[in-house]
């Protein structure tokens, strides 16, 4: 078949995209390798304007119903005390709105919206090229094993940091690995902890178990996304990780509660993330958004809104007719991106620093000095909340 964009890859961005174009009249094919919903649930926080996105592409109360919450403060256990460090007062102050997410169930409501044909349980083998324009993909039914062909105008890569896309436009993406795995799950929110409130346990052993500690976010109808920092050229290292993580969940009933019998880390779904940059951002007749462009960590809740940016400027050009549509995109897109990988990067440089000069020495004294200062917590939340836009765009 013949289509005006094909899109390797159903993620956020992805979807977003083929969303817009389709109302905007172009044909769009979406593959997803994926023939059900990922099960694994991990944290994911969207900022204002990526919510306003959503908003725009289906109701307010239907997105809350299933997949986002509004975020009402975030808490930090340091081990004697719950310190209060992003309050519902604080929020408004500064006037940013986060969001918590299911990036599945996101993900799934977006796939159903419509505007385009999506293809589920196909994957892309390779791509095709014609006088050294991609030209569209080879497919592959994931049940049946047939292949098959789809041509398209443009080629669209939302297929993660080891993207099939990029490789075709000869792209080279140096990547680093993050010093910092993520073990994450899904609970029922405990009742000691407010609804819609984050909440962070740190642990005591940090140092020598490799294990920072314990964060939980609110999903809708009262369930949570749990998170397990894990610095791995420690906690892989250590025969003790074990007794370390019995003694952490232990000494806390709410974190006994959380946790019941889930063992370390076998009973989580462990993510490790390279993160880089591409040093372009496609090739002729092709386009990379999201971590096929620029992975990221979760460091400052950028990554899923990165490639949401990505998805509109891409879609706003294309239905415009931009002349230049890659030059323009890139231009575009490349600074604010730029921006949002400084989260990133300076959590690894941190986390990479020697174990004998540990950044959690002074971790405790910082978050605490940083409760105490809303001006800094004002300033800082609505940095992480524009990072990822133009600067023409971003929000006061």
């Amino acid at each position: 078949m013949t289509t005006d964009f094909v899109v390797v890859g159903g993620g956020i961005g992805g979807a977003v995209l083929a969303e817009l174009l389709g109302r905007g009249g172009k044909q769009v094919v979406v593959l997803e390798r994926s023939s059900a919903p990922p099960q694994g649930v991990r944290p994911e926080i969207l900022w204002p304007r990526t919510m306003e996105v959503l908003f725009s592409l289906g109701p307010r109360e239907v997105w809350e119903l299933e997949a986002v919450l509004p975020l009402r403060g975030v808490e930090f256990h340091d081990g004697r005390r719950i310190v209060p460090l992003i309050t519902a007062d604080l929020l408004r102050d500064a006037g940013v709105q986060p969001f918590s997410t299911n990036p599945n169930q996101t993900r799934e409501s977006l796939l159903r919206l419509g505007s385009f044909e999506l293809r589920r349980g196909v994957e892309a083998i390779a791509i095709l090229k014609e006088k050294g324009r991609i030209a569209g993909v080879r497919i592959r039914d994931t049940a049946t094993r047939e292949e098959g062909e789809i041509e398209a105008h443009y080629t669209v890569g939302d297929d993660g940091a080891q993207s099939l896309v990029r490789k075709a436009c000869g792209i080279d993406m140096q990547t680093r690995e993050f010093p910092m795995d993520f073990v994450c799950f899904e609970c029922a929110w405990p009742a000691a902890v407010p609804a819609a409130t984050a909440r962070f346990w740190l642990n005591a052993e940090r140092r020598t178990s490799g294990i920072a500690g314990l964060a939980i976010v609110p999903l809708p109808n009262a369930r949570g996304a749990g998170l397990v920092p894990l610095l791995s050229r420690v906690f892989d290292a250590t025969p003790s990780a074990e007794a370390s993580w019995s003694r952490f969940c232990a000494a806390d009933p709410t974190v006994r509660e959380v946790i019941r019998d889930r063992r370390l880390p076998h009973d989580f779904v462990r993510v490790r993330r390279p993160w880089g940059h591409a040093p372009r951002y496609g090739g002729e007749g092709a386009f990379l958004i999201g971590d096929a462009a620029h992975p990221v960590s979760p460091a400052g809740g950028q990554g899923a809104n990165m490639s949401v940016a990505d998805a509109c400027v891409l879609a706003e050009l294309a239905l415009r007719g931009s002349r230049d549509l890659l030059v323009e995109y890139e231009r575009r897109r490349r600074p604010a991106n730029r921006r949002s990988m400084i989260p990133t990067r300076t959590a690894a440089l941190l986390l990479s620093l020697p174990q004998w000069l540990p950044p959690s020495s002074v971790f405790v004294p910082a978050v605490r000095s940083l409760a105490r200062s809303p001006s800094l917590l004002r300033y800082l939340l609505r940095s992480a909340s524009t990072l990822f836009q133009e600067a023409g765009v971003r929000s006061a």
